[in-house]
């Protein structure tokens, strides 16, 4: 039985004599010496002080959409737009996903950055509320405040 990351291939030159070389034989995936498609991500050292910020700019998030924290707190960290689109949809909805109940406050689970580019990050978490999992997913740009100072500000919200 062949493996699912098996291909059958012509023997290579030096393996084989001439007259062998046209037997099929299994190589592994991938092949020595060839890019894969889709390159896997590398994980870089210089991400890991915005990793900590991003969670707990996430977990401020997860507090606001189960409704333990105000929207309004989030103002400062929220684009404009976002901010209108966050306290819409949170009132729209009936309020926040629920009422908070002390006992089982919603938690976030995990954390991902990504680094579009140097000055662009696009965050993925997952909350755990009510025993459900959810997803959210930000987009955060460097923004200067009137100040002079750089701070990240989030300009695109989704959950689910």
């Amino acid at each position: 039985m062949r493996a699912a990351t098996a291909l059958t291939a012509a023997a290579p030159e030096p393996w084989s004599p001439e007259e062998d070389r046209h037997i099929p034989i299994q190589v592994p995936l991938p092949f020595p010496g060839v890019a894969p498609v889709l390159p896997a991500p590398i994980e870089r050292d210089d991400i890991g002080p915005l990793r900590d910020r991003c969670a707990r700019f996430m977990q401020a998030m997860v507090e606001v959409l189960s409704g333990e924290r105000p929207c309004r707190q989030m103002q400062t960290w929220l684009s404009p737009d976002v901010y209108a689109t966050l306290c819409r949809r949170l009132t729209a909805g009936g309020g926040p996903l629920r009422a908070p109940r002390r006992r089982s406050p919603a938690r976030l689970v995990s954390v991902h950055v990504s680094m579009v580019n140097p000055d662009i990050a696009e965050v993925a978490a997952r909350m755990v509320h009510r025993g459900r999992s959810r997803a959210i997913a930000v987009r955060l740009e460097p923004y200067t405040t009137h100040r002079g100072d750089r701070m990240w500000r989030c300009t695109a919200l989704e959950w689910a």
